[in-house]
Protein backbone atom coordinates (compact mmCIF):
# COMPACT_ATOMS: atom_id res chain seq x y z
CA UNK A 1 0.00 0.00 0.00
CA UNK A 2 1.52 3.31 -1.12
CA UNK A 3 1.51 5.94 1.48
CA UNK A 4 0.85 9.70 0.50
CA UNK A 5 3.24 12.40 -0.28
CA UNK A 6 4.09 14.15 2.56
CA UNK A 7 3.81 17.79 2.56
CA UNK A 8 7.27 19.41 1.74
CA UNK A 9 8.91 22.13 4.29
CA UNK A 10 9.67 24.55 3.77
CA UNK A 11 13.48 23.63 3.21
CA UNK A 12 12.87 21.21 1.36
CA UNK A 13 10.78 23.30 -0.82
CA UNK A 14 13.42 25.84 -1.68
CA UNK A 15 16.34 22.88 -2.72
CA UNK A 16 13.59 21.79 -5.03
CA UNK A 17 13.25 25.32 -6.17
CA UNK A 18 16.63 25.79 -6.50
CA UNK A 19 17.10 22.27 -8.26
CA UNK A 20 14.78 23.60 -11.01
CA UNK A 21 16.73 26.62 -11.34
CA UNK A 22 19.82 25.13 -12.14
CA UNK A 23 18.27 22.23 -13.97
CA UNK A 24 16.95 25.23 -16.26
CA UNK A 25 20.05 26.70 -16.19
CA UNK A 26 22.03 23.83 -17.81
CA UNK A 27 19.13 23.55 -20.65
CA UNK A 28 20.20 26.87 -21.64
CA UNK A 29 24.04 26.49 -21.39
CA UNK A 30 23.47 23.23 -23.57
CA UNK A 31 21.35 24.82 -26.05
CA UNK A 32 24.21 28.16 -26.36
CA UNK A 33 26.98 25.21 -27.35
CA UNK A 34 24.61 23.67 -30.04
CA UNK A 35 23.57 26.66 -31.55
CA UNK A 36 27.51 28.34 -31.41
CA UNK A 37 29.12 25.63 -32.50
CA UNK A 38 26.72 24.50 -35.43
CA UNK A 39 26.41 27.65 -36.40
CA UNK A 40 30.04 28.86 -36.71
CA UNK A 41 30.61 25.31 -38.17
CA UNK A 42 27.65 26.04 -40.61
CA UNK A 43 28.89 29.72 -41.66
CA UNK A 44 32.82 28.12 -42.47
CA UNK A 45 31.25 25.26 -44.74
CA UNK A 46 28.65 27.77 -46.31
CA UNK A 47 31.45 30.30 -46.72
CA UNK A 48 34.32 27.69 -47.65
CA UNK A 49 31.84 26.40 -50.24
CA UNK A 50 31.01 29.54 -52.16
CA UNK A 51 34.93 30.73 -52.53
CA UNK A 52 35.74 27.48 -53.73
CA UNK A 53 33.01 27.44 -55.62
CA UNK A 54 33.69 30.86 -56.91
CA UNK A 55 37.62 29.98 -57.69
CA UNK A 56 36.21 27.17 -59.96
CA UNK A 57 37.54 24.27 -57.33
CA UNK A 58 36.79 20.98 -59.05
CA UNK A 59 34.89 19.97 -55.27
CA UNK A 60 33.81 22.96 -53.71
CA UNK A 61 31.15 20.98 -51.82
CA UNK A 62 34.55 20.32 -49.70
CA UNK A 63 33.76 21.98 -46.71
CA UNK A 64 30.58 20.03 -45.64
CA UNK A 65 32.95 16.79 -44.89
CA UNK A 66 32.88 18.58 -41.22
CA UNK A 67 29.78 18.27 -40.69
CA UNK A 68 29.80 14.37 -39.64
CA UNK A 69 32.88 15.09 -37.60
CA UNK A 70 30.42 17.99 -35.89
CA UNK A 71 27.97 15.27 -35.17
CA UNK A 72 30.60 12.97 -33.44
CA UNK A 73 31.73 16.23 -31.22
CA UNK A 74 28.29 17.31 -30.14
CA UNK A 75 27.45 13.45 -29.70
CA UNK A 76 30.18 13.31 -27.04
CA UNK A 77 29.53 16.92 -25.43
CA UNK A 78 25.95 15.79 -24.88
CA UNK A 79 26.81 12.48 -23.54
CA UNK A 80 29.40 14.01 -21.23
CA UNK A 81 26.81 16.54 -20.03
CA UNK A 82 23.70 13.87 -19.26
CA UNK A 83 26.04 11.80 -17.12
CA UNK A 84 26.97 14.86 -15.37
CA UNK A 85 22.96 15.89 -15.45
CA UNK A 86 20.64 15.41 -11.51
CA UNK A 87 17.68 17.08 -12.63
CA UNK A 88 15.54 16.58 -15.96
CA UNK A 89 13.16 19.31 -17.08
CA UNK A 90 9.96 18.83 -19.60
CA UNK A 91 11.69 21.70 -21.76
CA UNK A 92 14.54 20.28 -21.61
CA UNK A 93 13.50 16.41 -22.44
CA UNK A 94 11.29 18.51 -25.33
CA UNK A 95 14.04 19.82 -26.91
CA UNK A 96 16.39 17.15 -27.21
CA UNK A 97 12.99 15.25 -28.55
CA UNK A 98 12.43 17.94 -31.29
CA UNK A 99 16.15 18.35 -32.38
CA UNK A 100 16.41 14.77 -32.76
CA UNK A 101 13.30 14.85 -34.98
CA UNK A 102 14.79 17.96 -36.58
CA UNK A 103 18.12 15.82 -37.19
CA UNK A 104 16.36 13.45 -39.23
CA UNK A 105 14.27 15.79 -41.05
CA UNK A 106 17.94 17.29 -42.17
CA UNK A 107 19.57 14.04 -43.03
CA UNK A 108 16.18 13.58 -45.52
CA UNK A 109 17.27 16.70 -46.52
CA UNK A 110 20.52 15.30 -47.65
CA UNK A 111 19.41 12.57 -49.20
CA UNK A 112 17.36 15.06 -51.18
CA UNK A 113 20.28 17.46 -52.00
CA UNK A 114 22.32 14.91 -53.37
CA UNK A 115 19.61 12.93 -55.48
CA UNK A 116 17.78 16.12 -57.22
CA UNK A 117 20.54 18.93 -56.75
CA UNK A 118 21.36 21.44 -53.58
CA UNK A 119 19.59 24.13 -54.93
CA UNK A 120 16.40 22.35 -54.48
CA UNK A 121 17.29 21.10 -50.59
CA UNK A 122 18.85 24.81 -49.28
CA UNK A 123 15.85 26.41 -49.55
CA UNK A 124 14.48 23.62 -47.34
CA UNK A 125 17.19 23.90 -45.01
CA UNK A 126 17.05 27.10 -44.08
CA UNK A 127 13.42 26.90 -43.41
CA UNK A 128 14.55 23.83 -41.06
CA UNK A 129 16.95 25.80 -39.15
CA UNK A 130 13.98 28.72 -38.72
CA UNK A 131 11.29 26.14 -37.60
CA UNK A 132 14.04 24.61 -34.93
CA UNK A 133 15.04 28.13 -33.83
CA UNK A 134 11.84 29.25 -33.88
CA UNK A 135 10.21 26.39 -31.30
CA UNK A 136 13.08 26.19 -29.42
CA UNK A 137 13.13 30.28 -28.96
CA UNK A 138 9.19 29.77 -27.66
CA UNK A 139 10.21 26.74 -25.24
CA UNK A 140 12.76 28.77 -23.92
CA UNK A 141 10.94 31.87 -23.93
CA UNK A 142 13.91 33.28 -25.59
CA UNK A 143 12.84 36.13 -28.47
CA UNK A 144 16.32 36.47 -30.51
CA UNK A 145 15.37 32.49 -31.18
CA UNK A 146 12.44 33.66 -32.30
CA UNK A 147 12.57 36.43 -34.74
CA UNK A 148 16.41 34.31 -35.79
CA UNK A 149 13.50 31.64 -36.86
CA UNK A 150 11.36 34.22 -38.45
CA UNK A 151 13.83 35.73 -40.32
CA UNK A 152 14.83 32.32 -41.74
CA UNK A 153 11.68 31.62 -42.96
CA UNK A 154 12.08 35.33 -45.13
CA UNK A 155 15.66 34.24 -45.98
CA UNK A 156 14.38 30.65 -47.42
CA UNK A 157 11.49 32.13 -49.46
CA UNK A 158 14.18 34.40 -50.93
CA UNK A 159 16.32 31.32 -51.71
CA UNK A 160 13.79 29.66 -53.58
CA UNK A 161 13.93 32.17 -56.33
CA UNK A 162 18.27 32.71 -56.98
CA UNK A 163 21.22 31.28 -57.80
CA UNK A 164 22.94 28.33 -56.11
CA UNK A 165 26.02 31.10 -55.15
CA UNK A 166 23.60 33.41 -53.62
CA UNK A 167 21.70 30.62 -51.65
CA UNK A 168 24.89 29.63 -49.83
CA UNK A 169 25.20 33.73 -48.74
CA UNK A 170 21.59 33.12 -47.97
CA UNK A 171 22.48 30.10 -46.01
CA UNK A 172 25.67 31.71 -44.20
CA UNK A 173 23.17 34.70 -43.39
CA UNK A 174 20.47 32.48 -41.47
CA UNK A 175 23.21 30.52 -39.19
CA UNK A 176 23.65 33.79 -38.38
CA UNK A 177 20.59 35.27 -37.42
CA UNK A 178 18.72 32.37 -36.19
CA UNK A 179 22.19 30.16 -34.43
CA UNK A 180 25.09 32.99 -33.63
CA UNK A 181 23.61 35.75 -32.72
CA UNK A 182 21.32 34.15 -30.44
CA UNK A 183 23.42 31.72 -29.45
CA UNK A 184 25.97 34.39 -27.76
CA UNK A 185 22.97 36.30 -25.94
CA UNK A 186 21.80 32.54 -24.90
CA UNK A 187 25.67 32.23 -23.14
CA UNK A 188 25.35 35.61 -22.02
CA UNK A 189 21.58 35.49 -20.44
CA UNK A 190 23.14 32.42 -19.00
CA UNK A 191 26.37 33.42 -17.56
CA UNK A 192 24.54 36.24 -16.47
CA UNK A 193 22.10 33.95 -14.63
CA UNK A 194 24.87 32.13 -13.16
CA UNK A 195 26.38 35.11 -11.55
CA UNK A 196 23.11 35.96 -9.48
Amino acid sequence: METPDKPLTGPESLQLIQQMIQAAKEDLSDNSFDFLFWGWLVLAAALGNYVLLLAGYDKPWLPWVTMPLGSIVVGVYHYRQEKRRKVHTPVGDFLGFFWAGMGVLLLMLVGMGAVQGWQKAYPLLIALYGLGTFVTGGALRFRPLVYGGAACWLLATAAFSVSFQMQLLLLAASVVVSYIIPGHLLKARFRRGRAV
